[in-house]
């Protein structure tokens, strides 16, 4: 059980691929890191689990009942200071699977420039963050976080270095124009030889051809633990203010007082202050800015009281206070009032010795000779089975390295065979009918009704008989009637007596040609015979027309048709593709592609029809692309080989994770937007390796596995463990040294 008197919470640092937490308290006079974790790596959300558990494990019994925990979390996992829509459900996972309480979370970055000044108010420094694929670099200059630049890894950090400066002066204007004379390498992915690596290669360069730069720089690398001792001692201070940090640049970080909140100014301006140099490399500082930052740490070691104050801070951490307290273990010492007592005790005179006293002085000789004769035969016995029956075993913990990649990959059935290097699957088509009704209200307006009707009296004019067709048309106030059946209208002739012309005339029925009321003309109405003139031919109504009506009525339009067919065709689509998806399953997928052909099409009326509805009987043949999910892994781990390391090989399957199949426009062609990775370990030579160490002592074996970069950890076990103690060395005999990897 943790002290009740002090307030204890986790923090836990959280990348794409690596893990690591701490167990921290803050008791109102100091924060305290009590214990810290290995830097975990992990794979996908399950092994995350894991191995964050396993990292608690290692904070040791007092951590058992804490459950507060701040999150500090790589930026690219936040927007606007909160969590993203993709990572949310990531931390809320971790947080109900290992009972974790999530007050509040912070970015990577955020939390090392506040840690930075903590330990100095006015502090100025470039501090890169070294990922796998990518670098970000911290720009605090005069107390102020100016900005968080990111740039990818190529070959040459050199030429990464340059990129992320000119990126900087670029985007800050004046005040990029010149750059701190700091530059501090930390790295929670990259291993401590790799960062003295890269550190020995930019400390060839000559910066001060760069105009931002003044001076040349002091280059730093920081010790491996840097991180999450700088996170905690931020999120510490974070808890105490109440205040989570969200957004990023471009701001002065606010409250930068010490936490020793209970310490009175005047005690803290009495303070002996002892500039101390970090203890870095010759490589690493030259004496021109040794002496340099020997100035600067005397006028910031004032800021660097965090918990109880050492005499001096350490040298590695660069600024920053990281003191004895903050790895405080419990008490291996008695309280020394509770020793006087067991002394005293021990100390009190036996007023009467006891049989088995009095047996001792009486056998004295012969139980000395006894015991020494035992002790030298089991000596005997323990030199003969150390030295020429005892085994050793060396578990040997293989590197391992995720592989990722992001591809888009091309589902086709119009291809022969798949290609993998362009992330092209041949697929194939399945065709599936299905049939459906829907009803419509119709739009359509139309006319009903009767025709007039009447009789004409039709004069010709002309000397000729002339025959009029049944149909012809004879009109008045452009409405058409159409003369019911033939008729001869004989020629006109000249009266007897000279003095003029009769016409020929013959009376005939018409008909309107449309229906409607207007067309029921009055007796008297003139009329056109078809397109003579009326010097030609000229007709009269014998009589009143009548029988002519009309109404208004629905009747089918064609927009009632398209619709009906449009709406219909969508919803039949929609449950096809409902049915293609229940299809999916044990690793056979369709993916419709939304192309659909009409089989058949019966509607109840046709164009113009009178009614109120309108039903349409239809059948649609939709279209799918079908794959396996066995084609997928084997692309997957064609894809992903490209890229596995020589002399590594594949721990499991590759997992893919995808999102929804879209067809393509107009394409039977499908587009997969898939997240490949694979977890690979180092195949190792175990029979070559235990020739290695034959007959090295056992740090000198441990030392050369543990360097062998296909290694990542060592652990020799001696069986019984008291050898430990007694052999140096490992046996010559390769029959008692077994090797094997652990699980």
């Amino acid at each position: 059980m943790p002290d009740q008197a002090k307030h204890y919470f986790l923090t836990v640092l959280l990348t794409d691929k690596y893990v690591q937490s701490s167990l921290v308290s803050n008791n109102g006079q100091g924060v305290q890191i009590k214990e810290f974790s290995d830097i975990k790596t992990y794979f996908d959300r399950q092994d995350l689990l894991d191995q964050l558990d396993k990292s608690l494990q290692q904070l040791g019994s007092e951590s058992q009942d804490v459950v507060e925990t701040v999150f500090a979390l790589d930026h690219t996992w936040l927007e606007d200071g909160d969590l993203s829509d993709l990572k949310r459900p990531i931390v809320k996972e971790i947080s109900e699977e290992l009972s974790l309480d999530a007050i509040g979370q912070i970015s990577i970055p955020e939390a090392l420039a506040e840690a930075r000044l903590i330990g100095d108010e006015s502090d100025s420094c470039l501090l890169i963050i070294f990922k796998e694929d990518s670098l970000d670099l911290i720009f605090l200059k005069h107390g102020q976080f100016l900005d968080l630049i990111t740039v990818g890894r190529s070959g040459s950090v050199v030429d990464d270095f340059a990129e992320i400066l000119a990126r900087a002066a670029k985007k800050l204007g004046d005040e990029g124009k010149y750059f701190p004379g700091k530059v501090l390498m930390t790295s929670i992915a990259l291993k401590q030889k790799e960062m003295e690596s890269l550190h020995g290669q930019l400390i060839k360069e000559d910066w001060t051809k760069n105009p931002g730069f003044a001076q040349a720089p002091t280059i730093v690398v920081l010790e491996p633990d840097y991180m999450i001792k700088s996170i905690s001692l931020s999120a510490g201070k974070v808890i105490s203010k109440e205040n989570l940090l969200a957004k990023m640049p471009k701001r002065e970080i606010e409250s930068r007082q010490p936490i020793l909140v209970n310490q009175k100014p005047e005690t803290v301006a009495k303070q002996e202050i002892k500039p101390e140099l970090p203890q870095v490399q010759s490589s690493q500082v030259t004496q021109a800015q040794s002496a340099e930052y020997a100035v600067e740490r005397s006028a910031t070691n004032l800021h660097e009281n965090v918990g109880d104050v050492p005499e001096k801070s350490s040298a590695s951490s660069f600024g920053i206070n990281f003191d004895q307290n903050y790895f405080s273990k419990k008490d291996n010492f008695k309280n020394p009032s509770s020793m006087r007592e067991e002394i005293a005790v021990d100390n009190k005179p036996n007023k009467k010795r006891s049989p088995i006293g009095r047996f001792y002085f009486s056998h004295k000789k012969m139980i000395l000779i006894g015991f020494a004769a035992g002790l030298l035969g089991l000596l005997t016995i323990a030199t003969i089975f150390s030295f020429f029956l005892s085994k050793v075993k060396i578990v040997l913990t293989p590197e391992q390295t995720l592989l990722q990649k992001s591809v888009v990959v091309t589902l086709d059935p119009s291809i022969e065979n798949s290609d993998f290097s362009k992330a092209l699957l041949k697929a194939s088509l399945q065709n599936k009918e299905i049939s459906g009704q829907d009803v419509t209200s119709t739009t359509g307006i139309g006319l009903v009704g009767d025709k007039a009707k009447g009789k004409i009296t039709i004069y010709n004019k002309t000397t000729t008989e002339t025959e009029l067709k049944q149909g012809t048309i004879v009109s008045s106030n452009d409405i058409d009637f159409l003369i019911d059946a033939d008729i001869k209208v004989p020629a006109s002739v000249l009266k007897q007596d000279g003095s003029g012309v009769d016409f020929g005339k013959a009376e005939t029925n018409v008909t309107a040609k449309d229906i409607g009321s207007d067309a029921n003309f009055n007796k008297e109405t003139k009329f056109r015979v078809a397109d003579y003139f009326d010097d030609k031919f000229s007709a009269t109504a014998a009589d009143n027309f009548s029988g002519g009506s009309s109404r208004e009525v629905r009747v089918v339009a064609e927009v009632d048709q398209n619709r009906l067919l449009d709406s219909l065709s969508k919803k039949l689509a929609e449950e096809v593709a409902k049915e293609f998806n229940q299809e999916s399953k044990d690793g056979l997928y369709l993916v419709p592609t939304g192309k659909t052909k009409v089989v058949e099409s019966t509607f109840s009326a046709k164009l113009g029809d009178e009614t109120e509805s309108l039903t349409l009987n239809l059948t649609l043949e939709a279209e799918a692309v079908k794959y396996l999910s066995a084609d997928l892994k084997k692309m997957s781990s064609d894809i992903l080989q490209k890229d596995l390391p020589a002399g590594y090989s594949f721990v499991e399957e590759p997992s893919l994770m995808s999102d929804k199949a879209q067809a393509a426009s107009n394409s039977s062609k499908i587009k997969l937007s898939a997240d490949l990775s694979v977890k690979a370990t180092a195949n190792l030579n175990l029979e070559e390796l235990k020739k290695q160490v034959l007959g090295k002592s056992w740090l000198e074996a441990e030392d050369y596995l543990e360097n062998n970069s296909e290694i990542k950890q060592a652990q020799v076990i001696f069986n019984p463990p008291f050898l430990i103690n007694i052999l140096r060395n490992l046996p010559d005999d390769q029959s008692r040294i077994i090797l094997e990897l652990s699980k």
